[in-house]
């Protein structure tokens, strides 16, 4: 599928990432109650699950998405974590194998947000694990907000599942997709929309509508959620290349451009540090409007420590190879 003959030639890319990093003193603590947490709700039962959690340290990512955090609160926000992650998987596996029944369990999360109470058809598509651990989460988040926030998350997990469909179907026909195509779902797939909405119930705050109207707050958190796409797909590709995955920017690159395999991880590169720049410049005017409102500042804030965490996690994360981990830099000047 790919010039896996230039694998070896490729150092790992720099890129751009201008912010300081930081990380909650909770990190250690979430991340033991994380462990009791995901063996109390039995999703680590399959051979070497707790190892492979143990090392993944998901508590980091959380710790450093939200450093100014609660415990409890990053306990929640780990919580969400894992559920997604092990969702996901369970996905990936279930579409290619038996689409249908996978495909009920997507409708039956949905529904399981919009209504606040789990069908019975849920345990029997997801497993009653999986099922509990994220009634659980659920029923925790949902006295933190309001209407308002329940109805944008939701339809935010919806843009999710969606992308993780759009996945799978394409695995199961071995299709690989074209390059804006790929663009505009793995911004759904990536679940950074998800993921940003749980920054106000980890400070107990709900953003003002004029933040949310503002049209340089949507170009924030697209450029955010993008530029964590780009990255995390710049440190996965070549796990993705040796199962045979067309799901990377760097492979869409490749395909459509006509590129070698370097130039490809090049170009990848780029695309993240447009974004990256483009990111500085929506929020830099943001903060200027909104700098005397509290919410809205935590809100553009932690969008900074997502960027960061993201990366920072990524390199300490046992999840991948330290051969495969693009380097940071800053602003040059």
């Amino acid at each position: 599928m790919h010039e896996m003959t230039q694998r070896d030639e490729l150092a790992a890319p720099a890129v751009l990432c201008p912010f300081a990093p930081r990380i909650s003193p909770h990190a250690d603590a979430v991340q033991r109650w994380s462990l009791h947490w995901a063996t109390r709700h039995g999703l680590l039962d399959r051979p070497g699950a707790r190892q492979a959690f143990a090392r993944a340290r998901f508590a980091n990512l959380m710790a450093r998405a939200h450093p100014d955090a609660g415990e409890a609160e990053l306990r929640l926000a780990t919580a969400w974590l894992i559920s997604t992650f092990v969702l996901d998987d369970l996905l990936e596996r279930a579409l290619v194998r038996d689409p249908e029944p996978a495909r009920a369990a997507v409708a039956e999360v949905v529904r399981l947000l919009r209504d606040q109470q789990p069908a019975p058809i849920l345990a029997t598509a997801l497993g009653r694990p999986l099922a509990a651990a994220l009634g659980e989460v659920w029923r925790r988040t949902e006295p933190r907000v309001g209407a308002a926030w329940r109805e944008r998350f939701v339809g935010h997990v919806a843009d999710y599942l969606a992308g993780t469909l759009w996945e799978a179907g394409n695995r199961a026909a071995d299709r690989p997709p074209l390059l804006e195509e790929y663009r505009r779902m793995r911004h759904h797939s990536a679940a950074t929309d998800m993921f940003f909405d749980l920054i106000e119930p980890m400070h107990g705050i709900e953003l003002p509508r004029a933040l949310l109207e503002d049209p340089d707050f949507d170009a924030a958190r697209r450029a955010a959620g993008t530029v964590i796409g780009i990255f995390n797909d710049l440190i996965s590709w070549p796990k993705e290349a040796a199962i045979g995955d067309h799901h990377n920017i760097v492979f869409a690159m490749q395909r459509e451009h006509r590129l070698s395999l370097p130039d490809a991880v090049a170009a990848a590169v780029a695309e993240h540090d447009e974004h990256m720049i483009e990111f500085q410049v929506a929020r830099d005017r943001l903060e200027t409007r909104h700098w005397d409102d509290r919410a809205a500042i935590i809100g553009i804030t932690d969008l900074v420590h997502w960027i960061r965490g993201n990366l920072d996690w990524s390199l300490e994360s046992g999840r991948y190879s330290s051969e495969d981990l693009p380097a940071q830099r800053r602003p040059s000047g």
